[in-house]
């Protein structure tokens, strides 16, 4: 072999060589990007449901909720039987 085509040779092992060395790299780049997909996937259904569950909880429970009226009503039901109460064992004594 002449030293051109040692040359040649040796320049067609160096580009499959790099040729391998891009390929491997683009693999590792690809199954980066599937994985950081499928993490933000999963982070999106977290952050759905936990927004669900703080709407659903507001609705339930929230300052203007069924429940929260109830509670007021039930308070001031409370404070007036209260009231009624004291007043007869105040007029017991009168």
């Amino acid at each position: 072999m002449t030293k051109r085509e040692e040359r040649i040779a040796a320049l067609v092992v160096l580009g499959q060589e790099k040729r391998e060395a891009l390929r491997t790299v683009t693999f590792e780049i690809r199954d980066e990007v599937k994985r950081r997909r499928r993490q933000w996937k999963t982070a999106s259904f977290l952050a759905s449901g936990a927004a669900a569950v703080g709407t659903v909880a507001y609705r339930l429970f929230g300052r203007a909720s069924f429940s929260a009226r109830i509670g007021k009503a039930a308070s001031v039901v409370s404070l007036l039987v209260g009231l009624f109460r004291a007043f007869q064992k105040i007029r017991r004594f009168i």
